[in-house]
């Protein structure tokens, strides 16, 4: 299996259905790090159908066409999506685990905001399409920050030449493996970071 793991500074929430025909799993998430705001596209699939830089690209590509996908929106649509939102927001938690966690999580990060689901169907009462286009398009624009991560499974089954080479020295158990390896990037538009310290 590989994962890729994508976040764009902003916040938002989106369909990525196009990109089902690639993996087994597509789901966005709202991500609030240490108070930066993100949406995050995560795709999980197999590793031996499809290169996770495609899959990098694919995201990218999605993301372009969204745009339009929210400025064709028609006034009854965006309004029916709004209040659906703001349905799903007022469920009561089926679980009381849920409850636990989400007031744990406020702790957690130290914003002990209890009431947030509260504060967020107010806000979405307030919102109009013409916000979220101009949102979307100002967290879209060139100045945009985006992190790509992408994991990639270890053996036979990830084309991974080396494994062959070791397989009859020690077994290919997640529990002998001790290290990272870096793969090689089928192209040049990015930065790969080893050493945080020395990035940052």
């Amino acid at each position: 299996m590989a994962c890729k793991w994508r976040c764009n500074c902003s916040c938002g929430m989106t369909s990525v259905s196009p990109l089902h025909f690639l993996s087994y799993h597509v789901y966005p998430a709202c991500v609030n790090t240490s108070g930066i705001l993100g949406f995050c596209v995560t795709v999980a699939m197999q590793a031996t159908k499809n290169n996770s830089e495609l899959v990098d690209k694919e995201i990218e590509e999605f993301l372009s066409c969204f745009k339009e996908k929210i400025r064709c929106l028609t006034r009854e649509a965006f309004n029916s999506k709004v209040t659906a939102l703001i349905k799903l927001k007022k469920c009561k938690y089926s679980h009381l685990g849920d409850e636990v966690e989400r007031n744990r999580n406020e702790v957690v990060t130290q914003q002990y905001r209890f009431d947030r689901l509260a504060r967020e169907i107010e806000a979405l009462k307030s919102v109009t399409k013409s916000d979220l286009v101009s949102w979307y398009q100002t967290h879209r624009s060139s100045t945009k920050k985006v992190l790509s991560i992408h994991v990639v499974g270890f053996g036979k089954h990830e084309r991974d030449a080396e494994v062959t080479a070791v397989s009859g020295a020690q077994s290919s158990s997640s529990a002998n493996i001790t290290h990272l390896k870096f793969l090689p990037s089928l192209t040049d538009d990015f930065t790969c970071i080893k050493d945080i310290k020395a990035f940052t």
